[in-house]
């Protein structure tokens, strides 16, 4: 089954309203992409990882073990990019029409390497509740529902990636380890920079994504 420009736009907007009006109760989605970037980067790079911990309002870490100069960077530089980058990978596939399911498999089988590295209850059922959502709409529901579904979670990640570089702006004025204080430790150019780098990015990710699927519905 394709989709159109009115399930593109649709979709669109109910991600919106997810991840901007509902961004209270959504945060902790994508707080799982954020962490996990951290960890799957991390390791691609040269890392090891002792643990994951999601909490509750969006907060998250990620423990570190061994790591290398490159792989502290990629798992610091992939934490506010991770959500933009999962979900324009997910873009991708649906332009390139992979089976929707393969998209919400893939995306499964991400949470469950987050999971193993989860070390918290709250963080351990955050990501059963989302992949339980996920199982059941690739497992119980209609073609047509899976595509609907895969449209609206990649226009999610995309949007909860932009949405969450204010909440590291309103953080850098009273915490020095954020992500992009870490990274002005670990590189020596500034935190602002890297915060610029991180909604440019992220942004970037949502107008090209977006504009894809927009145009594949046409």
């Amino acid at each position: 089954m394709a989709a159109d420009l009115g399930m593109a736009w649709s979709t669109g907007v109910v991600a919106f309203v997810a991840a901007v009006p509902l961004w209270r109760y959504t945060t902790n989605a994508i707080a799982i992409a954020h962490e996990g970037g951290h960890a799957v980067f991390g390791w691609l790079f040269g890392s090891a990882v002792k643990h994951v911990k999601i909490f509750h309002g969006g907060a998250g870490e990620m423990l570190p073990g061994t790591e290398n100069w490159l792989s502290r960077f990629m798992s610091l530089i992939a934490g506010y990019l991770g959500p933009s980058i999962f979900g324009f990978g997910g873009v991708q596939l649906l332009v390139h029409d992979v089976d929707p399911r393969s998209v919400l498999f893939l995306s499964l089988l991400f949470l469950v390497g987050v999971l193993i590295m989860t070390r918290n209850l709250f963080g351990v059922f955050v990501i059963l509740f989302v992949g339980t959502m996920l199982w059941a709409v690739a497992m119980r529901s209609t073609e047509a529902v899976q595509l609907v579904f895969s449209y609206v979670w990649v226009w999610f990640l995309l949007m909860g990636g932009v949405r969450q570089v204010p909440e590291l702006f309103w953080s850098m004025h009273t915490d020095s380890t954020t992500d992009a204080g870490l990274l002005q430790k670990h590189t020596l150019i500034g935190d602002v920079v890297w915060l610029f780098v991180f909604w440019l990015l992220s942004l970037g990710a949502l107008v090209y994504g977006g504009a894809l699927l927009l145009r594949h519905g046409t």
